[in-house]
């Protein structure tokens, strides 16, 4: 049951995770990569997040 509760408490919520490209959203050029929870590197946080990837980590995915 613990096990259940964490997994639902800090796993991934896919719609977290769904590419959909945000309007008029702006970006910087900054390279500065993060791994989007999707599997993607984006090439910085900002543009991760006009991409509605908001749960990712520091660095390239592997």
């Amino acid at each position: 049951m613990l096990i259940l509760f964490t997994i639902l408490a800090f796993g991934c919520n896919k719609e977290d995770c769904e590419e959909i490209r945000k309007e008029n959203c702006s970006v910087t050029f900054e390279l500065n990569p993060v791994c989007g929870c999707n599997g993607v590197t984006y090439s910085n946080p900002s543009t991760a997040e006009c991409n509605n990837i908001n749960d990712y980590t520091m660095g390239e995915c592997d």
